[in-house]
């Protein structure tokens, strides 16, 4: 933070490192040529440490949780846009974007990718149906990410009641202490800003199954905002995990 602080660039991201189980990286780590990654905890601290470093500092700006910028050049567009319903179109290998819900990924393998190129064909790898209430959840998902939000008004662009069915969930992180509530709006603490991911995860699993069953027991959404270690690193290798 110090080196960037005094580097003449435009913006920094500020957010935890993935380390992939098959990655060279991760290898690398194992076989002892660079130290471990930092922990969990350790991570939450360096986050907090870099909220209030950039914060103190009047020349840079946030623009998501975890995104800050100090000139007009850094706007984060693609991961404020992308992130949320609006359409991405991936080309190259290994690309993923959306279409009108519609989700998909590139061909991971060069190869196979120039082959599938070479003989006009769409290299799409895999694709994925939009489920019911896509755009909702999406709205949902990203405005979790840039920070405040507010469920009332997420339900009224959407003519759905959303607020009170996830009231449970929402108590219970104000409790944890991971959301403040001002008004209509929902305030994430810096322990709320590092666990954005694995929050927004379950607070459109928890409105999916609102949406489905019409109703949802309090404890079942009680269970699923509780976080874990566990959680955690779910967090770090893309696997979602009770």
């Amino acid at each position: 933070m110090k080196i960037a602080s005094e580097l003449p660039i435009d913006g920094v991201d500020c957010y935890q490192l993935n380390v992939f189980e098959k990655s060279p990286l991760n290898k690398r780590i194992h076989a002892g040529l660079l130290e471990p990654a930092a922990t969990l905890a350790e991570a939450a601290d360096m986050f907090a440490r870099s909220v209030e470093v950039f914060s103190a500092h009047g020349e840079w700006r946030r623009l998501t949780n975890t995104h800050w910028a100090r000139t007009a050049r850094e706007r984060n567009i693609y991961n404020s846009l992308a992130k949320g319903s609006l359409d991405c179109l991936p080309f190259g290998c290994g690309a993923g974007g959306k279409l009108s819900g519609h989700s998909w990924m590139q061909e991971r393998k060069l190869s196979k990718w120039n082959e599938m190129v070479e003989k006009d064909q769409k290299p799409v790898f895999v694709m994925m149906k939009p489920q019911e209430d896509w755009y909702l959840l999406c709205t949902l998902a990203s405005s979790v990410e840039s920070g405040p939000f507010s469920l009332k008004s997420i339900g009224e662009a959407f003519g759905v009641e959303i607020e009170k069915p996830l009231k449970p969930v929402t108590d219970q992180w104000i409790k944890a202490g991971l959301l403040e509530k001002k008004d209509d709006l929902f305030i994430p603490t810096v322990a709320g800003q590092f666990w954005y991911v694995t929050m927004a995860q379950l607070l459109t699993e928890a409105l999916t199954g609102v949406l489905s069953k019409g109703t949802v027991r309090t404890e079942d959404l009680i269970e699923q905002s509780v976080y874990s270690p566990n959680q955690g690193q779910a967090w770090l290798d893309g696997v979602p995990r009770k």
